[in-house]
């Protein structure tokens, strides 16, 4: 290691670039002062180097006293910033701006390890917000840099590239990378995610919601956000199988619908047949309780629990990514329902929609059966002049009543809304049902992906003593159902006037199949290794019998050894490259001794070149240059320039 009494201006630019880099991603989640404050005290660090501006040491009293206030100036607005809470936003913020006051003091070694050691510190927060693959394809390339930086701060030759530096820093890191895979897959896991710290918010983000308001679907129908992953065993369902149950909506006030309170008791059992399907799911954070599954769920973990209206509900709110398992068919009967789901069921605002209620009137006296009056609405549906359409006219007035008299043209929950209503008008209980209808298969990877622009909103009604699921959408729009979501509307990419049937849009959809398969791939691996999957791979492996304290003491051990291993080798081959350039010197000296110049046994390398130039000025310059080659291979460490220094004694001749 090379000390430095001053920190070089190299140096000073590489740890203000490797400190920018690392915050980089936190620029969207702090309060702009503090960006803006970050950007100051790099600037007058910048300012400082090229002598435009005075930097706050104790040489000017007045700076100094000021940077201190600065310091207590941020903790105090950190403070009110955050209501003084303690906890991941304030910590992340609060090393941030202390990160560059430090940079107004980096003058020594000591400062420069400082700030490059918490850089690496600063690269680890970002995985408290985002432990996507591309935050850790970004932050491992902060990483190289980084110790890029360090690499170039220890080298004897100031002279050395910076790409050299980059070189040999993400070297050092695919050394380190075998260790890192090892450790990750063996070391004891806990439960829990891989970064401890859950994301403070509390409200959904996006997607579906306990409250339906019409025109709110039509929003996520435009969203190419991801809701979940699917990975079928075997055989998957056909699209139009592809009912994926969400929240339950039981409430209406004529515009708005509600879960309620309704369908929260225990499910009753699913009289259910043909084939059974076996698939898991990684499911997005959303911030509710609600697990997606294909209707209709038969078998589910301890994680999950049924509602008496078979939503399925984790135990505590998805924060974060999460994968489980289900079974579903999707031929199947559900029978039971209460009073106070009866009545709930047949709901409706007194004194609205009343040309609805009048329509269902009429068809009540032409239909005593429930199933053809139902029958009947689907063909109102599919016969008049109704529009499957993603921007519908703006329902202003009594919203059913419009839609079904005047504007017919909606999306999704326009028509479940409007069949419920008649539905119930016509006393047939019925409630809406939100989740998603379909989704695409990744061609890459064996799983299909299910976007926000796929959530739907379809009916369930009371027939013969059972729940049927009716879908009013597929009169209007059939191919919303069987061929899905992207058949029906136009295809939202970031780039509109690319024809997406072309060779270009083709290569377009092929990047994003690749991309979003490592994606998948890094969430089941990675982000999705419990320590039942970790138990799993010991067992397969045929170390069931081991527990975590000797799993431990393995790793531990083996780590050491390979350790060791990896340091002999390195010592061994410093040693042989130093024992030859030894023996070369060796050579030199006793060239030196026959014309005269003994070598003192006290006497150091620089020493011994000083009195032989003093004497034998015709030798001085080759002297000095030997030796000076020397003491940088032989105390400097330097990892080149043996071979050369080898031919440079043996071209050297004392007697010249």
């Amino acid at each position: 290691m090379i000390a430095r009494p001053v920190i070089a201006r190299i140096h000073v630019f590489w740890a203000l670039l490797s400190l920018s880099l690392a915050m980089l991603p936190h620029a969207g989640r702090f309060s702009p002062w503090m960006l803006v404050c970050f950007g100051a005290l790099a600037l007058w660090r910048v300012l400082g180097e090229f002598r435009l501006l005075p930097l706050p040491t104790r040489k000017h009293i007045a700076l100094w006293i000021l940077k201190q206030l600065l310091a207590v100036a941020f903790f105090v607005a950190i403070y009110i910033t955050y209501h003084g809470q303690l906890g991941r936003d304030a910590g992340v913020a609060l090393l941030t701006a202390l990160l560059g006051l430090k940079m107004l003091e980096l003058h020594t070694a000591r400062d420069y390890y400082v700030v490059m050691f918490l850089a690496y510190f600063l690269v680890v927060t970002n995985f408290f917000y985002s432990q996507t693959l591309a935050t850790a394809a970004f932050m491992l390339t902060v990483v190289i840099i980084v110790t890029s930086g360090l690499v170039r701060f220890n080298t004897a030759d100031d002279s050395v590239s910076v790409q050299r530096c980059l070189r040999l820093a993400a070297t050092y890191v695919a050394q380190a990378l075998p260790l890192m895979v090892v450790g990750f897959f063996l070391f004891p896991r806990i439960p829990g995610p891989l970064w401890g710290v859950e994301q403070g918010s509390s409200a959904a983000v996006t997607g579906l919601s306990n409250e339906m308001t019409i025109g709110h679907i039509t929003e996520l129908g435009v969203s190419d956000e991801i809701a979940f992953r699917v990975a079928f065993e075997g055989e998957s369902p056909s699209a139009r199988d592809l009912y994926w149950r969400g929240p339950v909506m039981w409430h209406t006030n004529g515009r708005n619908w509600s879960a309620g309170h309704v369908g929260n008791g225990d499910a009753q059992p699913i009289v259910s047949g043909g084939r059974v399907y076996r698939y898991s799911v990684t499911l997005e954070p959303h911030y509710e309780r609600w697990l997606f599954g294909l209707e209709a769920v038969t078998k589910f973990g301890p994680e999950a629990h049924q509602t008496s209206d078979y939503r399925l509900l984790s135990k505590r709110r998805v924060k974060r990514r999460v994968r489980y398992n289900l079974e579903s068919q999707i031929e199947f009967t559900r029978h039971a329902i209460s009073d106070s789901e009866r009545k709930a069921a047949l709901q409706l605002p007194r004194q609205l929609h009343p040309r609805t209620r009048q329509l269902a009137a009429e068809w009540r006296a032409r239909h005593s059966d429930d199933a053809a009056l139902v029958d009947t609405a689907l063909k109102h549906f599919n016969q008049e002049p109704f529009n499957y359409t993603l921007t519908p006219r703006r329902l202003t007035r009594d919203t059913i009543d419009q839609f079904l008299f005047e504007t017919r043209e909606g999306f999704c929950e326009h028509y479940a809304a409007a069949f419920v209503t008649l539905m119930r008008a016509a006393e047939i209980p019925a409630r809406v049902v939100t989740g998603y209808q379909g989704g695409e298969f990744n061609k890459v990877s064996d799983y299909m992906l299910v976007r926000q622009r796929d959530a739907h909103a379809w009916a369930e009604v009371y027939l013969r003593g059972h729940w049927q699921r009716v879908d009013p959408t597929a009169a209007v729009a059939p191919e919303r159902v069987s061929l899905g979501i992207n058949r029906v509307l136009p295809q939202r990419g970031f780039l509109p006037l690319l024809d997406m049937d072309s060779a270009a849009g083709d290569l377009l959809r092929q990047f994003g199949d690749v991309w979003d398969a490592a994606n998948y791939n890094w969430s089941q691996w990675v982000l999705g290794y419990t320590p039942k999957r970790q138990r799993q791979i010991l067992d397969d492996a045929g170390l069931e019998d081991w527990d975590y304290g000797t799993l431990m003491f393995a790793l531990t051990a083996g780590l050491a050894a390979l350790t060791l291993f990896v340091a002999i080798i390195v010592l061994r081959k410093r040693t042989l490259r130093l024992d030859k350039v030894a023996s070369a010197y060796a050579t030199f000296c006793r060239k030196l001794a026959r014309v005269g110049f003994e070598r003192l046994p006290y006497e150091g390398p620089v020493d011994f070149a000083r009195r032989v130039g003093d004497s034998r000025t015709d030798l001085a310059d080759d002297v000095r240059a030997i030796t000076e080659a020397y003491t940088v291979i032989r105390y400097a460490g330097a990892r080149t320039g043996a071979e050369n220094f080898e031919q440079r004694v043996r071209a050297f001749d004392a007697r010249l």
